[in-house]
């Protein structure tokens, strides 16, 4: 009888293993409530002044329509480098210890065109929502809230027990190397919010920001091979989902604590496997 309970257990332990980022409610409810609740905590946090808010008025723009332009064009060469990467026509990816530092260089250059609109048209951080105080309580916050959100997710999947290995998991090497991409992931959407924002209001633009992430994830799942009828739930969570998110970092004008959020999440669900 003992035997046969382990068994089980192991079946359904590598069954949830196989199944984390599936197109189902036990992943999409778990994450979604995660998330929610970072944001939650974070509107908490800020109440009481423990959570930094960047100062002054939203950023403005005397020409809109341009700046939406230019973030068209730096959207698609986001797009069009990310494709060259994914053909293997940027820096090669060496072995050991080089792999790390060419995947960090690569994700520089893919992310490039946004460093180059904001010097094209002389605009400052704060037009990408990232703020230059307070930096080590914005990280402490991340952290905080990152660790809240994953506590969620694997409480509402039974798999609290593996809380302890993503904790230890945020300053492996492995995980380390994807910190940069997924910050990055959180600016470009910074980026593209603001603009639009400049040109069509708040809610519209939140859902065009979440619509080009969800766009941005396609290439991996269609590499992974994915259906159709998974590929467009998955869609449609990453656009509602980062949406939502991003109406509270446009809250705090701050995507430092939501990059750190999003990669203990990463880790979380595996996304670095």
């Amino acid at each position: 009888m003992i035997h046969s309970a382990t068994f089980v257990v192991t079946c359904i332990a590598a069954a949830a293993d196989a199944e984390v980022q599936t197109a189902s409610l036990r992943f999409f409810l778990p994450v979604t409530v995660a998330y929610l609740t970072a944001c939650g905590g974070w509107l908490m946090l800020s109440r009481f002044a423990i959570a930094p808010r960047a100062p002054g008025p939203f950023p403005t723009t005397n020409r809109p329509w341009l700046d939406l332009a230019v973030a068209v064009a730096t959207a698609v060469g986001i797009f069009a480098l990310g494709a060259l990467y994914n053909n293997k026509l940027l820096v090669p990816a060496g072995s050991a210890w080089v792999r790390h530092v060419t995947w960090a260089v690569n994700n520089l250059i893919i992310f490039s065109p946004i460093g180059i609109a904001l010097a094209l048209r002389r605009q400052g951080p704060c037009t990408i929502l990232l703020p230059t105080d307070h930096i080590a309580r914005r990280l402490l916050v991340g952290g905080a809230l990152g660790v809240l959100a994953t506590a969620v997710y694997l409480g509402l999947r039974g798999e609290i027990s593996q809380l302890d290995d993503v904790i230890a998991g945020i300053i492996q090497a492995e995980n380390l190397t994807n910190l940069l991409p997924v910050f990055l992931e959180g600016v470009a959407l910074a980026f593209v919010f603001v603009r639009s924002r400049w040109v069509v209001g708040a809610w519209p633009s939140l859902m065009i920001a979440g619509m080009l992430f969800a766009a941005a994830h396609v290439p991996r799942q269609l590499n992974e091979g994915r259906g159709p009828g998974e590929m467009v739930a998955f869609f449609v969570l990453n656009t509602l989902l980062p949406a939502a998110i991003l109406a509270t970092v446009v809250r705090s004008r701050d995507v430092i604590w939501l990059g750190v959020v999003h990669y203990i999440m990463d880790i979380a669900i595996r996304a670095f496997d």
